[in-house]
C-alpha cells in the first residue's frame, strides 16, 4: 500500500513503485486494464475490491504492467471521459458489495502521457462483505499471495470479530459510566451527581491494538480542551493517557480523557445540576450547543492523532430523574418531569470525520426531548440545521 494520503499520490509514487520492484501482495494489486462491462469482470472487479476490506485495506492500482507481481512499466489507460469512469466504477462497488464498504477513487495525471486510477479501500469493521452482484454470494479476502475466496472458519472468525467489536465498545461504555457513579474519574468533579458523558470511540480500538501518542497534547493544550473551560484548564498524564479539566479547589467542572487507543471521553458536570426555584431544569440551548460544538474538537483531535473512522459516538445523561426541559424565552411550557434515572443513548456510527454534527446528534438530541414528552428537539430548522442563537 502507498503510505500517502490518497489525495498526495503522484506520479512520482507511481514511478517509485516501478524502479523498486515493489511486488503485489496484501495490500497492493496492479491491474494494466480497467474491468470492463461483462459481468466476468465486475465480479472480479468485486472480489478484488472486498478482498481488501476483509483484511487489512489496501490499493488497486490499474494502468500499471506487471510480470510475475511485479510492476514493469505504467502504460497507463485511455480514459475519454475519467470523471465518468469514477462514477461507473463507484457504481459498481456501491451497488455489488453488502453491507457497503468504505473507499474512495482517484485519478493520477502524469506528464505527457496517459493517467493511472487508484482504488483505495479501507479495512472495514464491520466485516465480512460479500460480492452480491448478478447472484454471486462470496466472501474474499487476501495474503501475500492476493485475493482467495474465504472458507467457513474464517467466515466464522470474521463475523465474531465483528459482534465481539460491538459487545466490547458497549461494555466500555457500561464500564465507564459505572466509574462515574462511583466518581472513580480522572479528577474530582464538582457536587451533584448529574453528568453529561460523550464518548467517541473507533471502531478500530477494539478490534485491534491500536496505541496513539496522547501525551503530545499536554504540549498543546489549546487544542484539546474540556467541554466547558470556564476561565481556563489544565491537563494531567495519567494511566489511561492524558486528561484536561477545569475547575479550582472545589472540584472540576468538566473533563476530557483521551485514551490511548484513541478513544475520547468527555464529561460535564455543570448543565443538570443548578437548582432554579426547586426544579432542575435542562438547558437544552446550552447543551445542545456545547455538545455540537465539542464533537468537532474531537474530531479535530482524533484526526491529528491518526484515527480512521467508523466511529462510535454515544451521549449518556446521568441522574435524570425529575428534569425539566427549560421553557424557551416566550413560553411557560416545561413538558413533563423525565421519570428515567439515567438517559444511556442509542450510539450513532459515524463514517467520516467530515459528517455535519447536527445530523449526527439530531437523533439523540430528540429523545433527549421525548423523555421529557415532546415530539422532537425544537432547535432544528426544516433542513436539520441547528437554529443559532445569540450568546451560545
Amino acid at each position: 500500500m502507498i503510505h500517502k494520503k490518497l489525495e498526495e499520490i503522484g506520479e512520482s509514487d507511481l514511478d517509485h513503485l516501478v524502479a523498486n520492484s515493489v511486488t503485489e501482495g496484501k495490500t497492493i494489486e496492479y491491474k494494466k486494464l480497467l474491468p470492463g462491462n461483462s459481468d466476468g469482470d465486475k465480479k472480479e472487479f468485486l472480489a478484488d475490491v472486498s478482498s481488501f476490506a476483509n483484511t487489512t485495506g489496501g490499493d488497486l492500482i490499474f494502468g500499471i504492467d506487471e510480470a510475475q507481481g511485479a510492476p514493469v512499466g505504467i502504460p497507463g489507460l485511455a480514459l475519454s471521459d475519467p470523471d465518468l469512469e469514477v462514477r461507473r466504477l463507484d457504481g459498481i462497488i456501491n451497488d455489488g458489495l453488502e453491507p457497503r464498504i468504505r473507499f474512495a477513487i482517484r485519478v493520477i495525471q502524469r506528464s505527457g502521457t496517459l493517467p493511472a486510477l487508484i482504488v483505495r479501500t479501507e479495512r472495514s469493521w464491520i466485516a465480512p462483505h460479500r460480492v452480491i452482484f448478478k447472484g454471486h454470494d462470496k466472501f474474499f479476502a487476501r495474503n501475500s499471495a492476493g485475493k482467495y475466496p474465504m472458507d467457513v472458519s474464517e467466515l466464522r472468525s470474521a463475523f465474531t470479530l465483528a459482534t465481539s467489536v460491538t459487545e466490547r465498545i458497549r461494555q466500555f461504555r457500561e464500564d465507564r459510566i459505572a466509574k462515574l457513579h462511583s466518581n472513580k474519574t480522572p479528577v474530582t468533579l464538582v457536587a451533584g451527581n448529574s453528568r453529561t458523558i460523550l464518548h467517541c470511540i473507533p471502531l478500530e480500538s477494539f478490534s485491534g491494538t491500536v496505541q496513539y501518542d496522547v501525551l503530545k497534547f499536554s504540549q498543546q493544550a489549546a487544542k484539546a480542551p474540556p467541554i466547558i473551560t470556564g476561565s481556563g484548564w489544565s491537563s494531567r498524564i495519567n494511566l489511561d493517557g492524558l486528561a484536561t479539566y477545569c475547575g479550582g479547589a472545589n472540584g472540576s467542572m468538566a473533563y476530557t480523557q483521551l485514551f490511548r487507543n484513541g478513544t475520547i471521553e468527555a464529561v460535564e458536570a455543570y448543565w443538570f445540576n443548578v437548582n432554579r426555584n426547586g426544579k432542575r431544569t435542562i438547558p437544552h440551548i446550552a447543551v445542545e450547543q456545547g455538545i455540537l460544538r465539542y464533537l468537532t474538537t474531537i474530531f479535530s483531535i482524533q484526526k491529528e492523532l491518526g484515527v480512521s473512522p467508523p466511529i462510535v459516538v454515544a451521549v449518556t445523561l446521568t441522574e435524570t430523574r425529575g428534569l425539566e426541559m427549560a421553557s424557551d424565552v416566550f413560553s411557560f411550557d416545561r413538558g413533563n418531569q423525565i421519570i428515567e434515572d439515567n438517559l444511556i443513548l442509542p450510539e450513532m456510527v459515524v463514517e467520516s470525520f467530515d459528517e455535519p454534527p447536527s445530523k449526527i446528534l439530531r437523533p439523540i438530541f430528540d429523545l433527549v426531548w421525548n423523555a421529557c414528552r415532546y415530539a422532537k428537539s425544537k432547535k432544528f430548522d426544516d433542513h436539520g440545521n441547528w437554529i443559532q442563537h445569540q450568546g451560545y
